[in-house]
């Protein structure tokens, strides 16, 4: 099936959002003359392997150059790769990243932070499922937690339903988890934090 994707991939609403020490964090959406500048500020994670943030984050800076040279990722095309980058004060402090199977289908890849304990990754997961629900149209998500911490707090919380049977797999080929429209729609009033700017 060919696929205009200029049609389908449109950018980020910026949104504000107030983080618990007060800081106003804006996401928005990345281009890929940003693509050195959020890999740079993402290197420290390298050294951080809690909660596996080290492989999370070197996933992330290869998904990030392989939209660049514009080559499929995970078995999806490029032209629908995007990524959501969150800054306070002009200054990156996460990340959160997706691509599409097709126009109904989103490809869930991965959230890092680069400050603990401000709810930031939190914050910026329904930032992504707004960006594929509401902005993209997708009727459904698939995703695979890559650490127990987004399984526990993200996948569980939010109505993820697992696949029942093992040969389902996602694009990393990790036990494959769900979510659909329906789901976000009903929940998307308590998870989604500030407004749009």
């Amino acid at each position: 099936m060919e696929v205009d994707w200029s049609k389908i991939m449109k950018p980020y609403p910026t949104r504000s959002i107030t983080l618990p020490n007060g800081d106003e964090m804006i996401v928005k959406s990345m281009t890929k003359d940003e693509i050195e500048e959020v890999a740079d500020a993402l290197i420290s994670n390298l050294t951080y392997h809690k909660d596996l943030f080290d492989l999370v984050t070197s996933e992330m800076i290869t998904e990030f150059y392989l939209w660049r040279e514009n080559r499929p990722m995970w078995g999806c095309p490029a032209e629908s790769h995007f990524n959501l980058v969150g800054r306070v004060n002009g200054k990156v402090v996460g990340v959160t990243n997706g691509v599409l199977k097709d126009p109904k289908t989103g490809c869930s890849l991965h959230t890092t932070t680069l400050i603990r304990g401000l709810q930031i990754g939190a914050y910026l997961w329904p930032c992504k499922l707004e960006h594929y629900f509401d902005v993209l149209g997708i009727e459904r998500l698939e995703a695979s937690a890559e650490s127990a911490i987004g399984g526990r707090k993200l996948f569980a919380t939010y109505g993820f339903t697992v696949m029942p049977f093992p040969e389902y797999r996602s694009h990393f080929g990790t036990q494959l988890q769900v979510m659909t429209k329906q789901q976000w729609d009903r929940i998307k009033a308590g998870k989604l934090a500030g407004e749009r700017i």
